[in-house]
């Protein structure tokens, strides 16, 4: 579809309804041009591989291209691609959207330069989000105000391509959209902060606090005293009265000795090594201990500490003091602001960072939130592509630890895993798809594997009970009849006894 679009004079492709949209696919880094700036100089930028590198980490950028003609419509649309090729640890990677003024000059714009929409991932500290800032005139003042998201979504900040979208509706909506994804839903009269409408009361800036006015709620008591037993010199602690020294204590016993296993090296040389002494070792004779015996220090239960009265509440309390209210004399009503948005001149990158690499594609603002679709097509081609090649990576990796492991394997092991390998695969990515029915039917599984175990281990368990009573049955019936034929074999040899 682009392919077939007007190439305008300033060098930048517009097609459909979108008015502004630069990809870098010829190399070229026009319509965008470096400010002259000093806040940027010597800022390297280069086009390499169809996308804007900004090439030095801990550098201001300031690179900008002018929107001809000048973009103004009920709905505004805008989207680019990063790629944070050293990761995001602090700095921006946001676009700047500056106001259609008569003094816009985009070779020598800077951070001051008044813009309409900042957009865009920022990290740094305890800042991580995507910056959506408004900025608009107080009517009545004449004051500039920069009006910022409340709670909006956090950065991608790792080093993958991520398009970046945002979209304010004629109705005053605004989304913002991550990849496609919609992150953030909100609107510019109650998402932002300050609020585009300012209060209708402010406090009054001529109000001071009365010199008599008492806001402490509480004070001392004037009434109370310090009670006579209350010792402030008492110490916090003191030494143990209760304590006694250990039986079997040495008080002139050091707690090292000279190891009297020790003995001189050959090679020691008093002249160059100094005279030698044995290492020390702690005294055997120490076990209960050795040395001065002192009492352990304990907490003091007669500490109290220095007295002070307690507080009570404040009589001449008032509360807290706080400026008069006086109608806001800057207020207006702000109606339809998303159809008030000034009209815009130049898209700019206004950032500092302090990683290398980071790379900018795809700029594109429109009033059509499809067009901006259409346009991001190659984007997801490019994201669906990386996730095939993935993929790809991932599958050759196993087959690459499969392989190692079967030059590793013995014969038998090989012929195996050759012989299951084609069965495995299949059954591993079944577990993924359904992991839910496949952990069901394991537990089925081993469920039906241990009613079988205990089936069969009880029924041998009868069994052999079974027959080990029955062999003790037969056991004790053989002993009885041996004990039996003992007796009558005993009988049978006793002499006769004598008739007188």
């Amino acid at each position: 579809m682009w392919r077939s679009c007007l190439l305008l004079l300033v060098s930048h492709v517009v097609c459909g309804e979108l008015a502004f949209q630069v990809d870098f696919d010829n190399g070229a880094m026009s319509p965008f041009v470096l400010s002259s700036n000093e806040r940027y100089a010597g800022q390297k930028v280069s086009v390499n591989t169809g996308a804007l590198v900004l090439e030095e980490a801990n550098h201001f950028y300031g690179i900008g291209a002018p929107v001809i003609p000048a973009f103004k419509d009920d709905t505004l649309v805008v989207q680019f691609e990063v790629t944070l090729t050293d990761g995001l640890n602090c700095g921006g990677a946001y676009i700047k959207l500056l106001e259609a003024t008569s003094s816009l000059d985009v070779q020598a714009f800077d951070d001051k330069t008044p813009f309409v929409l900042m957009f865009g991932p920022d990290k740094c500290g305890m800042t991580d989000k995507v910056h959506f800032i408004v900025r608009q005139q107080n009517k009545i003042s004449g004051e500039w105000i920069e009006h910022h998201l409340k709670d909006g979504p956090k950065a991608k900040t790792n080093k993958k391509a991520h398009l970046y979208t945002a979209i304010i509706s004629k109705d005053d909506s605004i989304e913002i959209l991550i990849d496609g994804d919609s992150v953030f839903t909100g609107n510019l009269m109650e998402s932002l902060d300050p609020p585009l409408t300012p209060p209708t009361e402010i406090d009054d800036p001529n109000d001071s606090k009365p010199e008599d006015w008492v806001d402490k709620p509480k004070i001392p008591d004037p009434d109370a005293t310090k009670p006579d037993d209350w010792d402030e010199d008492a110490p916090r602690t003191i030494e143990d009265p209760d304590a006694e020294k250990p039986q079997g204590w040495l008080d002139d016993e050091p707690a090292l000795i000279p190891d009297p296993q020790a003995e001189r090296p050959e090679d020691w040389d008093d002249d160059e090594d100094g005279i030698w002494e044995a290492p020390e070792i702690s005294n055997p004779k120490c076990t209960i201990g050795c040395g001065e015996w002192t009492r352990p220090i304990i907490s003091n239960p007669n500490y109290k500490g220095k007295w002070s009265p307690p507080m009570i509440d404040n009589p001449a309390y008032k509360g807290e003091w706080a400026p008069r209210k006086i109608p806001n004399p800057n207020y207006h009503s702000v109606q339809n602001p998303a159809q008030n948005l000034s009209p815009i001149g130049a898209y700019v990158v206004d950032v500092w960072t302090t990683n290398k690499g980071i790379t900018f594609d795809s700029f594109a603002l429109g009033a059509n939130p499809d067009d901006a679709s259409d346009f991001s097509k190659s984007f997801f081609e490019k994201k669906d592509l990386e996730e095939v090649l993935e993929q790809q990576k991932k599958e050759e990796k196993k087959q690459k630890k499969l392989q190692e492991r079967l030059e590793s394997a013995s014969p038998f092991a090989k012929t195996y895993i050759e012989y299951i390998e084609p069965y495995l695969n299949p059954a591993i990515e079944s577990v993924k798809a359904a992991p839910v029915y496949a952990f069901t039917t394991f537990c089925v599984a081993l469920f039906t594997m241990w009613l079988l175990y205990s089936t069969s281990y009880l029924h041998k368990k009868t069994k052999t009970e079974t027959a080990t009573a029955e062999s003790a049955d037969d056991t004790a019936k053989e002993d009885k009849k041996k004990e039996e034929e003992e007796e009558e074999e005993e009988e049978r040899e006793k002499p006769p006894m004598d008739d007188d």
